[in-house]
């Protein structure tokens, strides 16, 4: 029988028992889908009044635009000075590229390595499997464009919505219609599902990329299919999920407040400098590790929906309380 509780122990046992995982946990967090698109869509847009958060999404647009067209003038000026500066210059953009790209090949590699270790590990059941970071980094490898393809599939689609939806505020910025009010609204309130929605469907997708090894466009096709079979029972593992990361990320700054906050007033009150750097080096060692295992246990909980959705199906728990 289908059971929230019984995916979401699994996954947890999961990731606390492999902790190595939280080594694709750590990179798999700085993508789209390992990154829970969907809670920062609500987070951010409901965390403040409609009209500030899409003028907010609007700058952040406009303030993308102006960075790249300065880097470009910039680099066309860089040729003015001397032939030292030029290649000092070039020297560390060069380097700032190369960490850069390994960096997102980390973070992709990751995401797809742990959605295949996360099936790996739930089909061997009691059987010893042993998989190494490299072995991991190794199938990530193989889907590597198509999973990243996905990701920027999503940005960008959830990015066109972003400033589709922000047409309105600039039209309002000329002229007060509230035809203008009227629609933005409308679009806003139409942008928080569909948007949602192409986040949990691209998980599915990634899904069906790696351990199916379907084309990138069969496992957009296919994903859509779950997604739409099985959308409200995805909307409530969504939900949970992001409950449960609201609770541990409570906890920890709970826990880092009354345990770590008082050593580090302390160290600064007595110019303690070793205490104040130990106690803020042990906080960003604590939100690492956290944040690494709530990545690694939100993939394998929702690897492990997607393979209990795959072969046997299920039924919301709304559907289940209507139903009786």
């Amino acid at each position: 029988m289908f059971s929230y509780r019984s995916l979401l122990k699994q996954a947890f046992s999961l990731a606390w028992k492999n902790k190595y995982l939280w080594f694709f946990g750590l990179f798999a967090s700085l993508t789209v889908a390992g990154g829970s698109w969907e809670y920062q869509i609500i987070t951010q847009n409901f965390g403040q009044n409609l009209v500030d958060s899409s003028y907010y999404n609007l700058s952040g647009l406009l303030a993308l635009g102006d960075l790249l067209k300065n880097f470009f003038s910039g680099f066309v000026n860089l040729f003015r000075f001397d032939f030292l500066t030029i290649i000092n210059v070039l020297t560390l953009l060069l380097a700032a590229t190369v960490i850069l790209v390994l960096f997102i090949w980390l973070a992709i590699a990751s995401q797809a390595a742990l959605v295949d270790s996360t099936k790996k590990i739930l089909t061997a059941g009691k059987k010893k499997i042993i998989i190494t970071i490299r072995s991991g980094l190794t199938a990530g490898q193989r889907h590597f464009w198509s999973v990243l393809g996905l990701n920027i599939l999503t940005k960008v689609l959830i990015s066109l919505a972003l400033f589709i939806i922000s047409l309105p505020l600039l039209f309002m910025v000329i002229s007060n219609a509230s035809i203008l009010s009227a629609i933005y609204i409308i679009l806003f309130v139409i942008f928080i599902p569909i948007g949602t929605g192409l986040s949990l469907m691209i998980k599915y997708a990634i899904s069906y990329k790696v351990l199916d090894n379907q084309s990138f466009i069969g496992s957009l096709e296919k994903s859509g299919k779950l997604f739409k079979e099985n959308w409200l029972i995805s909307l409530e593992m969504a939900v949970i999920l992001f409950l449960i990361n609201l609770l541990i990320g409570g906890l920890l700054l709970v826990g880092m407040a009354l345990f770590l906050l008082p050593l580090f007033l302390l160290g600064l009150g007595f110019n303690l400098a070793w205490l104040t750097i130990l106690i803020a080096l042990v906080a960003i060692v604590l939100v690492i590790l956290t944040g690494s295992f709530l990545t690694t246990f939100q993939i394998a909980a929702w690897t492990g929906l997607f393979l209990n959705l795959k072969e046997r199906g299920g039924l919301a728990k709304l559907e289940r309380l209507f139903k009786h």
